[in-house]
C-alpha cells in the first residue's frame, strides 16, 4: 500500500470535560508536528498521585486533531490510518465516527477509515488518555510515534501480513521464504502479476514475477533461491531494499537475511556462529525529548550503546518502536522484543492488566507482524516479572502467548523475564518462612517491606528455592529460552540438572557483571545477559519532587558513559587498556554499597575540592592480574585484581594519577587547569542536530560542571530541547540558557 506520512500540523489540546455536542478546537490549542508527547509539555506536580514512579506527572486526556484533505480518487481506494503509538488508551474518530480504539499505546493501530471519509476535508480526531497508576515508569501521553495514511488499490497487500525471511543457507546462496496476504475488494476474481524485487546499493540483485488469481483473499506462501546473498550479522549489518507489488499496489521495506538457531549445546547461533548477547535493557523514553520515538535520537542512542560494548538491547517492557528497530537494523544491534509488563494482575490500578484478557491477541499480533521483518530482532519476550505466572490462569496465558507468537514467527526464540520472587506468587510466603524460620503470620500481613528486606539479603536463596524451580519447570513448555531476572545463582545447577534448558539473563545487576559474564561464557546453554539498565530513563524514582531521571544506566540520558560502562567493557574482553575513577573524598571509609542497580559512586576525575593529603579511594579496572598506581610519577603500590577490580587508598595530590598494567598499558587522569572551555560534539541525522556538551581544559582534561552558563541558540537551527544534569523541567526542556552541572549536557536542534 502507498504510505503517506501525516505528521505535520496537528492541533493539540487538553480537555477536562468529555461531554460536548460538537468538537471544536480551543484558541489555546498547540499546533505541532508528530511525534508529540503532550504530557511531557504539561507540568510535573508535587502532589501527583503516581509520585516518582511516573516522574511526578499526572495522567490526562489530550486531543489530537487534523484535517485530512482527500480528492475523489482517494474515495475509490482502501484507506487505513496507521497509528504507530497512541498513548496510553486511544479513541480514533473520523468525521465524528469512532473507527478504532486502542488499549495499549505501545502497540500500533491500523484503523480502516474507507467507509467514513468524504471528498474534501475530513476531520481526524485521536483522543489519548492516560490514567494515574497506568505505568511503573514515565510513559508519556499522546501520539508518540508517527501516523500514516495507507492507500490500497482494488487488489492490495494486507498491512503487516508480509514476512520475508531466510529459510536455509548454502555455499551458493540462500533460500528465502515469502508469505503475505492479498485482498481483492472487487466483486469479481482478478488475475494480477506479482513481483518480488530485492535491491542493494548496486541496484536490483533479485527479481521474480508470477501471476496470481485472487477472489476475496489469497494467502501467498512461496520459497525462492537467492544466489550469492550477503548475510546479515552484528559486525556486517547488510540490508536490502524490498519491493513486493501486485498490480498497481506496492509494499516497500528494508530487511536483512540471516539464519537463527538455538540449542543448549551451541547456544544462540546466527548464520552458524555462536553469539553471546551483551545486552542492555532500555526504556522507550528519549530523556529530554519525553516519551516520543524519533529516528535521529535512536540512531544516536543505539550507536552510543554499541560503542560502549553492547551488541543487544531489550525493549523493556514493551515492544520496540519502528525507529528503534530501524536504528538497530542499520547499526547491527540485536533486539529482544518484549510484549508487555503485566498480564491478568495489575501492577498499578490503571495499567494494561485491565484490558489484557480481551486484547492480548491483537497486541501480540501487532507486535510480531510489525517487527518480524527486522533482522535485528532475535527473540520475543512474552512478559516481565509476571506475578500471576504461578497461577493456573497464568500458566495457561504463558502457553497461549508462546503458541501465538510461533504461529506468526517461528524463526526466533521466545522467552519471558522471570523474577523468582515475583514468580512464586502466593507461595512466596512459603519461601520466606523456610528461609527465616518466622511464623507465617509475620508475612501474611502483606507488609511489602518485610519481603523486600528478605530479597535484599537472601535473593540467591529465594531464586534457588524449590517453589521457584517448580515454576520454571512449568514454564519450560512455554518458552524456548528461560529468561532469568536476577537469578545468576541458578545458572550452574540448572545447566547440570536441566541439560535441555537454554537460559538468558533477561535482567542482571551491575554489581554482578564479572560473575555473570564468567558463567555466561563458561556455559553453552546460557546465551547472554541484559543489564538493568543500559541508559537512564524517566520515572521509577524514590527521589523527591521534582526528580525526573532514573540514573541507573551505564550511560546517562545525554549519552555519556559512566565508570561502570568501562568496567563492563573490560569484563567483556573488549577493552585492553585499564581505567580508573575516584570516589568522592567524603565517601572515604564507607562501604561500597549503593543498592543493587548502582555499581559505584566514583567519577572520572582527579580534580577535587579538598586539601592535598586528603585520603581518597581510587578504583582501577583491568583484566590483567595486577596493576600499579602512580601519582606524579611516584608508585603508590601494586595491587592484585579480583574480577578485573582493584582498590587503592591514596592521599590526594594535584597533578596526574596513572594506572599501569604489567604489560605497560596505561590510563591517566590529570588535575584540570583553571582555563575551562565548553566543548560541543555534533552529530547530524538528516535535519536533526544532536550535540553533546562538556567542559574541558586546554589539555583535554574533563571538568565536571559547577553552574557555568551556556546559551543554546544556534544560527540556522531551531532548538528542540536542551538540558544539563540539574536542569529543571518546565513544560519540556526548551531552555535558551542552561547551567552546566555534572558530566555535561545535551542539545537537540532541527535545521530551519
Amino acid at each position: 500500500m502507498k504510505k503517506i506520512i501525516l505528521n505535520k500540523d496537528w492541533h493539540i489540546y487538553k480537555r477536562d470535560d468529555a461531554f460536548s455536542l460538537i468538537t471544536s478546537i480551543p484558541e489555546d490549542a498547540v499546533i505541532a508536528d508528530l511525534p508529540y508527547d503532550a504530557l511531557f509539555h504539561d507540568e510535573q506536580r508535587a502532589d501527583s498521585p503516581s509520585g516518582g514512579r511516573t516522574g511526578y506527572f499526572d495522567g490526562g486526556v489530550y486531543y489530537f486533531q487534523k484535517e485530512l484533505h482527500l480528492d475523489t480518487d482517494y474515495l475509490k481506494k482502501q484507506l487505513y490510518l496507521n497509528i504507530e503509538g497512541a498513548f496510553s488508551k486511544s479513541f480514533v474518530y473520523v468525521n465524528s465516527s469512532l473507527v478504532k480504539t486502542g488499549d495499549f499505546g505501545y502497540a500500533g493501530i491500523n484503523a480502516d477509515i474507507t467507509d467514513y471519509v468524504k471528498e474534501g476535508s475530513n476531520t481526524v480526531l485521536i483522543i489519548c488518555k492516560t490514567d494515574p497508576f497506568s505505568s511503573r515508569w514515565y510513559s508519556g501521553t499522546g501520539l508518540l510515534r508517527p501516523v500514516y495514511l495507507l492507500v490500497g488499490e482494488d487488489v492490495y497487500i494486507k498491512p503487516d501480513s508480509t514476512f520475508l525471511r531466510c529459510a536455509e543457507i548454502s555455499p551458493e546462496g540462500i533460500t528465502i521464504h515469502l508469505t503475505t496476504d492479498i485482498i481483492n475488494r472487487a466483486s469479481h476474481a482478478s488475475l494480477k502479476n506479482m513481483t518480488l524485487k530485492i535491491a542493494d546499493k548496486t541496484g536490483t540483485v533479485f527479481k521474480e514475477s508470477f501471476p496470481v488469481r485472487i477472489r476475496d483473499t489469497y494467502h501467498m506462501d512461496r520459497k525462492f533461491f537467492f544466489k550469492e546473498a550477503h548475510l546479515y550479522e552484528e559486525n556486517d549489518p547488510y540490508l536490502y531494499d524490498i519491493s513486493l507489488s501486485i498490480g498497481d499496489d506496492e509494499e516497500c521495506f528494508q530487511t536483512g537475511f540471516r539464519k537463527e538457531t538455538f540449542d543448549p549445546v551451541h547456544g544462540l547461533m546466527i548464520n552458524g556462529k555462536t553469539v553471546k548477547l551483551r545486552g542492555a535493557c532500555i526504556h522507550h523514553d528519549e530523556g529530554i525529548l519525553g516519551g516520543i520515538s524519533s529516528l535521529a535520537f535512536e540512531r544516536f542512542r543505539i550507536a552510543k550503546l554499541k560503542e560502549a560494548g553492547f551488541n543487544a538491547i531489550r525493549s523493556a517492557h514493551n515492544h520496540a518502536s519502528q525507529e528503534v528497530l530501524q536504528a538497530c537494523d542499520e547499526l547491527g544491534v540485536y533486539v529482544l522484543d518484549e510484549i508487555c509488563d503485566m498480564w491478568t494482575k495489575m501492577k498499578g490500578f490503571g495499567d494494561y492488566a485491565q484490558y489484557f484478557s480481551h486484547s492480548w491477541k491483537d497486541v501480540t499480533h501487532t507486535t510480531i507482524c510489525e517487527d518480524r521483518n527486522h533482522p535485528c530482532v532475535v527473540g520475543y519476550s512474552t512478559g516481565n516479572e509476571i506475578s500471576d505466572i504461578n497461577t493456573e490462569k497464568g500458566f495457561e496465558v504463558a502457553h497461549e502467548l508462546f503458541e501465538e507468537i510461533h504461529s506468526l514467527d517461528d524463526t526466533r526464540f521466545v522467552t519471558n523475564g522471570i523474577n523468582g520472587a515475583f514468580a512464586a506468587g502466593e507461595e512466596v510466603i512459603d519461601i520466606a518462612v523456610d528461609l527465616t524460620g518466622k511464623e507465617r503470620s509475620y508475612f501474611e500481613s502483606g507488609d511489602v517491606n518485610r519481603f523486600m528486606a528478605l530479597m535484599a539479603t537472601r535473593m540467591s536463596d529465594i531464586v534457588t528455592h524449590p517453589v521457584v524451580s517448580k515454576v520454571l519447570e512449568r514454564m519450560d513448555s512455554c518458552v524456548d529460552v528461560q529468561g532469568y531476572n536476577y537469578m545468576t545463582a541458578r545458572y550452574e545447577n540448572d545447566a547440570k540438572n536441566h541439560p535441555n534448558r537454554i537460559m538468558l539473563g533477561t535482567e542482571t545487576y551491575p554489581k554482578q557483571i564479572a560473575e555473570n559474564w564468567r558463567l555466561i561464557t563458561a556455559l553453552n546453554s546460557c546465551i547472554g545477559e541484559f543489564t538493568w539498565t543500559g541508559w537512564d530513563y524517566m520515572g521509577e524514582l524514590s527521589e523527591p519532587f521534582p526528580a525526573l531521571n532514573n540514573t541507573s544506566g551505564d550511560l546517562d540520558r545525554f549519552g555519556f558513559r559512566r565508570p561502570v560502562s568501562y568496567y563492563r567493557e573490560i569484563v567483556y574482553g573488549l577493552r585492553k587498556e585499564p581505567y580508573l575513577c575516584v570516589r568522592p573524598a567524603k565517601a572515604f571509609g564507607t562501604p561500597r554499597e549503593f543498592g543493587p542497580w548502582k555499581f559505584t559512586d566514583a567519577l572520572e576525575t582527579w580534580t577535587m575540592d579538598v586539601p592535598e593529603g586528603t585520603i581518597v579511594t581510587v578504583e582501577v579496572y583491568t583484566a590483567e592480574p595486577s596493576v600499579e598506581l602512580f601519582i606524579n610519577g611516584q608508585s603508590k603500590g601494586i595491587k592484585e585484581t579480583k574480577d578485573c577490580f582493584a582498590l587503592f587508598d591514596v592521599p590526594y595530590e594535584k597533578g596526574t594519577i596513572q594506572a599501569v598494567t604489567p604489560e605497560g598499558l596505561q590510563f591517566t587522569l590529570s588535575t584540570a587547569t583553571e582555563n575551562i572551555n565548553i566543548i560541543t560534539h555534533d552529530e547530524t541525522f538528516d535535519d536533526i542536530l544532536i550535540s553533546q556538551i562538556e567542559l574541558r581544559d586546554p589539555n583535554n582534561t574533563l571538568v565536571y560542571g559547577s553552574g557555568q552558563s551556556f546559551h543554546t541558540e544556534r544560527e540556522g537551527y531551531t532548538l528542540i530541547a536542551a538540558a544539563s544534569e540539574n536542569t529543571v523541567h518546565d513544560h519540556g526542556f526548551l531552555n535558551q540558557t542552561i547551567q552546566l552541572t555534572g558530566r555535561g549536557g545535551l542539545l537537540i536542534y532541527q535545521k530551519n
